[in-house]
């Protein structure tokens, strides 16, 4: 069943959906405005045909939805959350291939502890060549070599910081803190 919302969706209606609802639950959380979100709209369309029944999609208006947006802690758009259960277990942001979007439809319904990575594939490919070109840059030019091997290092960081223990959920308290800080 495909469920959208063009009207505004407060934050007590959302949580509420997601913990009656008897099935696994994708949300969108797009714009109008914004193109990757328009570029992804077939391949929702076609995973919910494909997963009808099985999991839900729930695309919620960033731009009518603002209080739930800013609860639900999503700083870019388009970004794909994974609800089971009525928790979540994972969201990307970001546009994704239709082999992404479909890993993140299989991991709503399998009941093992799934891991759905922070970034795609490619995204992580291309993050690990600029560390590697930073740290080639900083080998050959040897007076200002450490400014290199520092964002290198940034660089390799930010590529796989989220297979590091602790990285992650230190990450989404920071996202929270500076949400309740900005509520303030």
């Amino acid at each position: 069943m495909l469920l959208i919302y063009t009207a505004c969706m407060d934050e007590k209606q959302f949580f509420d959906k997601i913990q009656r609802n008897p099935r696994p639950m994708i949300v969108d959380v797009w714009a109008p405005w914004c193109a990757p979100c328009r570029r992804m709209d077939p391949l929702f369309a076609e995973m919910q045909a494909r997963y009808e029944g099985r999991v839900d999609l729930l695309k919620v208006n960033a731009d009518e939805s603002q209080p739930l947006v800013k609860q639900l802690g999503v700083l870019g758009i388009p970004t794909t959350i994974v609800y089971r259960h009525g928790q979540e277990i994972g969201r990307r942001t970001g546009a994704m291939s239709r082999a992404d979007l479909q890993g993140l439809f299989e991991a709503a319904l399998s009941e093992d502890v799934v891991r759905i990575p922070a970034m795609s594939r490619t995204t992580r490919l291309i993050r690990l060549f600029i560390a590697m070109a930073l740290l080639v840059m900083g080998i050959t030019i040897a007076e200002s070599g450490a400014v290199f091997y520092v964002f290198a290092l940034l660089m390799l960081f930010w590529a796989m910081y989220d297979h590091i223990p602790g990285v992650s959920g230190l990450r989404d308290k920071l996202i929270k803190k500076l949400l309740q800080m900005s509520n303030e």
